[in-house]
């Protein structure tokens, strides 16, 4: 709960009018104690010397003249009317024998009196105290009268000061007086100079408004005093600088709106909390939406997907880009391409994620009708050729092994151009089974991949197998290291065609007389199967390249060896469905050496298995 918050003027004001009042209380008390005691001082002086002259009268009234008590209540009362003091005779047993305002047989003894005992002693006594015969204050001073050897007596006198007291309190109400109306005066000057402070911060703080409204090209006026003017100063410079960057951050993002506005591809930012922080036309019109509604809504209430909640979660969870298609159905089928980066504020915090959208449904049709084309051409063809081949081997059987009727020289021309025709046939039967193999490769997406832990020393020996008879007729030695206890989860039948497409590809290139080694290890949780050859190797430029479909490096040699261009693609595909990699080094003139990267069987998988 928020305290109510109070002006300026009522801070300063106050403060001014306590100290004042303070300082004037403090004037008054001190000015009336001042006064008091100086009074009280002068009555004393004054009485102290009438009293030291009536010692000196009164010590020859009773030893010198001898008068008698009763005279000496009458002489104090004839002094004491003239000199308006009171004036007390008390002998040392503290019997008074005369005083000027009392009847002398009513008055009790005094020898205990504090002013008659220090008299007695022998010096001199001043009390202020209250008298019980007079019935007010007084003021005492007490004398020994002294005479030869005989017992002191004391001369005491006494003035009221209750006439004092009515000064001082005249004075004190006078003091009064004047202070309650020095107290308005200052009060109203302190008001004066409050406003004198406060208005400019008032007249400030009203111009400022204009700020807080969005005017921030108002600018405020300048005070006279120094300090507010730097204020004032400092303030017009801020807003200044404020609405520059305003007018930039404005700029920036109507560009930014525009680049999403103008993007086919959709935009979503969203946060970490899976809110939608902002989002494009494009992305909007996707999921059939209004941008402005879906600001702040959850993501998942606009695309109720499983795969799009999938991804969300896992661009979420890491700070790496992600990108996956996923397929979304609205009335008709849709292809998204998604690719998500992590968003961070201006502290390098992670804030959330951005999501690119791409819409590649007319890409995918493309593709499924060319793989359809390539599955559909390839099928039509297949038969035809089988039938060409399997004629051409019965003519070439049927052929008389002496020539028969044909002449040598025919024969031998038949023989040749048979033979030339079986081997393009051969390799054209090979182009198609390659053409089938990478359509269904690429139809079925490894959803039909049937992993198994299975030892690979068997299927890599397998697959060097179907190439033993090639690299013996051209002297080739194939050395296989691959230890027994390797496993890992492979389709074998995938897997052994990866493997013999990249053991045939290094017989077809290596020279004759060489070798090709084939080596598998296990390193941590991976397999490297690795493939050398001591061929001609192969230039870096074309590296990136050697993976997709019919691209060879030397076109004129591949048809040579009957080589299609498929075999590197059709390796790719299915290490990639094996969850792993391939990786390639080769020097020109150095040979080439492929490595198969895949995950290895675990405990639990061999058990299983």
């Amino acid at each position: 709960m928020h305290r109510k918050k109070t002006k300026l003027i009522w801070r300063i004001f106050p403060s001014f009018l306590v100290i004042i009042l303070l300082s004037l209380t403090v004037e008054a008390w001190y000015s009336t104690n001042y006064f008091k005691n100086f009074f009280l001082e002068t009555a004393q002086r004054e009485l102290m010397g009438r009293t030291f002259l009536l010692q000196d009268r009164f010590a020859q009234a009773l030893y010198v003249d001898g008068l008698t008590p009763h005279q000496i209540d009458t002489l104090c009362k004839t002094l004491g009317e003239k000199i308006q003091t009171r004036i007390t005779v008390i002998l040392h047993s503290g019997v008074v024998i005369g005083d000027s305002f009392a009847r002398v047989e009513t008055m009790e003894n005094h020898r205990k009196r504090p002013e008659i005992q220090d008299a007695l002693s022998g010096g001199k006594s001043v009390a202020v105290r209250y008298s019980d015969t007079l019935d007010k204050n007084m003021m005492y001073i007490a004398l020994p009268i002294v005479y030869s050897r005989s017992d002191p007596a004391v001369i005491r006198t006494a003035v009221s000061i209750s006439a004092i007291d009515a000064k001082i309190e005249a004075m004190r109400n006078s003091i009064a007086l004047v202070l309650l109306l020095t107290t308005m005066a200052a009060a109203l000057a302190s008001l004066y100079v409050s406003r004198r402070i406060t208005n400019p911060v008032e007249q400030m703080r009203q111009e400022a408004q204009a700020f807080s409204m969005g005017n921030l090209t108002h600018r405020l006026s300048y005070p006279d005093t120094e300090e507010l003017a730097q204020l004032a100063e400092a303030m017009n410079f801020m807003a200044s600088e404020l609405n520059k960057k305003i007018i930039d951050a404005r700029n920036h993002s109507q560009e930014l709106e525009a680049v999403h506005t103008s993007m086919q591809e959709g935009v979503i930012a969203i946060n970490a909390q899976e809110q939608i922080i902002t989002i494009n036309k494009a992305a909007a019109k996707i999921f059939d939406f209004s941008p402005e509604i879906l600001k702040t809504k959850h993501v998942l209430e606009v695309a109720r997907n499983y795969d799009l909640q999938v991804f969300i979660k896992k661009a979420l969870a890491t700070s790496e880009p992600v990108e996956d298609d996923i397929v979304i159905d609205r009335g008709q089928r849709m292809v998204l391409n998604i690719h998500s980066t992590a968003l961070y504020d201006t502290q390098d915090k992670r804030m959330g994620t951005l999501i690119i959208f791409r819409d590649i449904t007319r890409i995918r049709l493309l593709e499924t009708m060319h793989k359809d084309f390539a599955a559909n051409v390839s099928h039509e063809l297949k038969t035809p050729l089988t039938a060409i081949k399997g004629f051409i081997e019965i003519i070439l059987e049927m052929m008389p092994d002496n020539g028969g009727a044909l002449s040598q020289d025919s024969v031998a021309q038949y023989g040749r151009f048979l033979g030339i025709i079986e081997k393009n046939v051969n390799r054209m039967v090979s182009l198609i089974d390659d053409l089938l193999a990478l359509a269904r490769l690429e139809r079925l997406k490894g959803t039909d991949v049937q992993f198994e832990a299975h030892p690979l020393a068997g299927l890599i020996q397998k697959a060097v197998g179907f190439c033993a008879d090639r690299a013996q007729a051209r002297g080739i030695t194939v050395d296989v290291h691959c230890p027994e206890a390797i496993t890992g989860m492979v389709d074998p039948t995938l897997m052994e065609q990866a493997v013999f497409n990249l053991v045939d590809n290094a017989v077809k290139y290596s020279s004759d007389g060489t070798s090709v080694s084939i080596h598998a290890e296990q390193k941590g949780h991976n397999i490297e199967i690795q493939v050398k050859d001591t061929g001609p190797g192969i230039d870096q430029e074309h590296l990136p390249k050697i993976f997709n479909r019919f691209y060879r490096v030397d076109k004129g040699r591949s048809r040579d060896q009957g080589g299609t261009g498929l075999g590197l693609a059709i390796v790719k595909h299915i290490v990639q469905y094996h969850n792993g990699r391939i990786e390639v080094e080769s020097r020109r003139g150095k040979g080439t050496c492929f490595t198969i990267i895949i995950p290895g069987a675990t405990e639990k998988d061999m058990v299983s298995g």
